[in-house]
């Protein structure tokens, strides 16, 4: 699975006919933040809503790093 970061990466790429090439470490740290993120919004809905199946770091694994 492309990660957000990735996409947008190559989204301006195309749209600039340029090649953006990111350092490792930059796109990291985005995908670090985005991972943060995702893991703060389930623990933000598992307390709104009551039900918590998963802890949030087996949800983000399951959810966005299985291929």
């Amino acid at each position: 699975m492309k990660t957000s970061v990735e996409w947008l990466v190559k989204e301006i790429n195309k749209l600039t006919g340029l090649t953006i090439q990111m350092d490792e470490p930059i796109i990291e740290q985005a995908n670090k933040m985005f991972e943060e993120q995702i893991m703060d919004a389930y623990n933000q809905g598992s307390n709104d809503y009551g039900s918590q199946c998963y802890q949030p770091e087996q949800y983000y694994n399951e959810t966005f790093k299985s291929e």
